[in-house]
């Protein structure tokens, strides 16, 4: 049997092109390698699996099979190699976290568009190649579609490319045969445990992408404790920044520090090359540290102060984080954000009860099919907002009962209100809308009255429902959806006065 050549990777049988090298990985259910014989039909030449995939007649397949101890961990290597090791051209940031992710790489790559380079850009919303995108079909790429896309990029001349580097990525070795140039760590809360199981094993998996197989150089925010271990414990170069979440930036022991008062956008940078005077085009103490974050970025690869200061300047639209919405006149100020994690929701709403004069209004929801212990936390992080009004509300729920999810949700809010109660304080009115979300926009955005802010967290960018069977989406775009809302509520109130004489 002589040796083939190979020209692409995959571990999906149904999409073999001739020439390609099928994995055969193990699976939760079934192992790839019941699909081996498809995929040499279609055209496979080669087969990459496992000992066990090996002794379920891999041999009769005609074609070389390679064996390994992990293919998963190969397959990284395996398509870098096929492709021409492509990230070798590029320079490579990655971005992981719990929050931030999107932000952060999207200040960075509008940073260096300013700068005058041609980036790519790869995570959650969308997917990007100079002045060429496409949305997105998870954070993260498998490898073999990531190594393809970054062979795609070096030939359209992108010149850097930024990354979510997802925990899942992270466990699942997709980023195997790259090494970023910087990489960052923004935060770990709790999330995605009906994946890791715990706390951590999730902060393991942040945690590889700091080794010295992975990247050259980190920035972590030490503002938890997960950021202060993993700068402890990183195998790489790193700097610290310090700000935000501790409140007392100016005490922490970090290499830089933001400082300013809390909730202005105009903020400081200091540390080792002096005091960076920037400000953050969304408002926050996250999207702070996002900025702060997206500057050691940039002045790790070596740009002068000045110019980092200057490419940060200006208007970053973030799809669905902190993206605020005109609905004309009369009309409240809505903002929509992704915020699906208890921090995250008090980030977010927190953030907006500052810049509020009139009535905050908040959607709680939170997902169904995954870890169920965040449901609570959710609850009371928006009671603990400042909010005047929460309206409780579905998002994903999947296949489990919308009312199991929000009675879950409500169990914290409940909670929650009773402390409020206890301290001598007045909780949020709560209005559970059963009817689905769309009911639940019209319901918040009449409860906020023209002075008022409605923020709608949850759905973020998202431009479905997973409601039901696994893969069954319901069309819905929360921004547009908002807007019809408005348009009902502005018709009805038109109306009225006509009905009444």
């Amino acid at each position: 049997m002589t040796d083939p050549v190979v020209a692409g990777v995959t571990h999906d049988s149904r999409r073999v092109r001739p020439g390609d090298l099928f994995a055969a990985l193990p699976g939760a259910h079934l192992h790839g390698v019941t699909r081996a014989a498809e995929a040499v039909a279609a055209g496979a030449v080669a087969v990459l699996t496992d000992v066990a995939g090996a002794g379920r007649d891999a041999g009769a397949l005609g074609v070389p099979v390679l064996v390994v101890p992990d293919p998963r961990r190969e397959l990284g290597p395996v398509a870098a190699a096929v492709h021409g090791h492509p990230g070798r051209d590029l320079v490579l940031l990655g971005v992981t976290g719990t929050n931030g992710k999107t932000t952060t790489t999207y200040l960075i790559d509008a940073a260096l568009r300013r700068l005058g380079r041609t980036t790519g850009l790869v995570g959650t919303v969308v997917t990007r190649v100079g002045d060429r995108s496409w949305r997105s079909a998870m954070t993260t790429p498998d490898a073999p579609d990531l190594q393809a896309l970054l062979a795609t990029m070096r030939r359209e001349a992108a010149e850097v490319v930024t990354m979510e580097c997802s925990s899942h990525a992270l466990g699942q070795h997709r980023l195997g045969g790259l090494r970023f140039d910087v990489v960052a760590f923004t935060n770990l809360t709790r999330e995605h445990l009906d994946h890791h199981g715990t706390m951590e094993e999730y902060f393991a998996a942040k945690a590889r992408l700091f080794t010295p197989e992975l990247a050259r150089a980190g920035i972590v925010v030490v503002d938890d404790p997960w950021g202060r271990r993993l700068a402890a414990q990183a195998r790489i170069p790193i700097v610290t920044l310090a700000g935000g979440a501790t409140g007392a930036a100016e005490d922490a022991d970090a290499d830089w520090r933001v400082l300013g008062e809390p909730g202005d956008d105009a903020f400081v940078l200091s540390g080792p090359a002096g005091d960076l005077p920037l400000r953050t085009p969304l408002p926050g103490e996250h999207n702070r540290i996002d900025t702060a974050v997206a500057a050691l970025a940039l002045l790790r690869l070596g740009f002068p102060p000045r110019r980092v200061v200057d490419a940060l300047e200006g208007p970053v639209a973030v799809p669905g984080r902190m993206q605020s919405l005109d609905l004309g006149p009369g009309a409240p100020t809505a903002v929509v954000d992704f915020a699906h994690t208890p921090d995250a929701v008090a980030a977010t709403a927190g953030a907006l009860r500052r810049r509020t004069t009139g009535r905050l209004v908040v959607t709680v929801s939170a997902g169904g099919d995954r870890d169920r212990g965040k449901r609570g936390p959710i609850g009371e992080a928006a009671v603990r907002s400042g909010a005047e009004v929460l309206v409780l509300t579905d998002d994903h729920p999947r296949t489990e009962d919308p009312a199991a999810i929000r009675a879950d949700v409500m169990r914290g809010i409940r909670a929650a209100c009773a402390a409020v109660r206890a301290a001598g304080g007045t909780p949020p009115l709560v209005v559970e809308v059963a009817e689905g979300r769309r009911r639940a926009l019209d319901v918040a955005l009449a409860a906020a009255g023209p002075t008022g802010t409605v923020a709608f967290l949850g759905l973020g960018p998202d431009r479905h429902q997973h409601i039901g069977p696994r893969g069954h989406l319901v069309p819905f775009v929360e921004t547009d959806e908002i807007r019809a809302a408005w348009a009902r509520i502005s018709a009805g109130a038109a109306e009225a006065p006509a009905q009444a004489s």
